[in-house]
């Protein structure tokens, strides 16, 4: 771990030596607006209509906050970050979003991350960020209150969502929802899993 953390230490600080803020924001806000309108195609009841569609306001918005870049460790594996174009485009500017150790972990970012885009942009109810998990690593099963959907970006892996006790293989380009206290949870296959979630509070 000490080796990967500091491979990506020496690694981001080079990145970073040609850091230019707005446009790190801008290629967000078109990220998080392609998002946006797949969800909405692959919305399949009203309630996640309506949380997109609050998502989908919210980024229109495009109330956008300082924030510093945070690389973390597992950013290592971003080339097989490729399911789709949407995941291709996500890797030229991952490495500048300020990413976090995941709270439910206790890897501190080797395995996997969350990145809040609350701390880019002010979304107003709506909670929304990206889960990594690296390749053959596991998401542990929780859950809680707000109801939760996942548009899976890149990855094939095993998820446990939807009220089911039993995990199914996605693959990208699908969206998960999970009831209020539905346990759900990811186990990542080959390749990492890279995952937008959207709450609504």
């Amino acid at each position: 771990h000490f080796l990967r953390e500091n491979r990506i230490m020496i690694r981001s600080e080079e990145t970073l030596a040609g850091f230019n803020k707005q446009d790190i924001l801008n290629q967000t806000h078109n990220f998080l607006r392609s998002c946006a309108r797949t969800m909405m195609l692959c919305a399949e009841s009203p309630v996640q209509e309506k949380m997109v569609r609050n998502f989908a306001e919210q980024i229109e918005r495009n109330v956008m906050k300082d924030f510093e870049p945070q690389p973390i460790p597992v950013l290592d594996s971003l080339g097989l970050v490729k399911d789709m174009k949407l995941a291709r485009d996500f890797r030229e500017f991952a490495m500048y979003l300020p990413w976090s150790y995941s709270p439910r972990t206790l890897d501190k970012g080797t395995q996997m991350g969350i990145m809040d885009f609350r701390a880019m942009f002010d979304l107003g109810n709506v909670v929304s960020g990206l889960m990594y998990v690296d390749s053959h690593k596991n998401y542990p099963e929780h859950n809680h209150l707000p109801g939760e959907m996942y548009f899976l970006i890149s990855g094939t892996a095993q998820w446990r969502h939807g009220g089911s006790p039993h995990y199914e293989m996605l693959t990208a380009g699908n969206v998960v929802y999970n009831h209020p206290w539905n346990w759900h949870g990811v186990r990542a296959g080959h390749t990492p899993v890279l995952a937008l979630y959207l709450l609504v509070l």
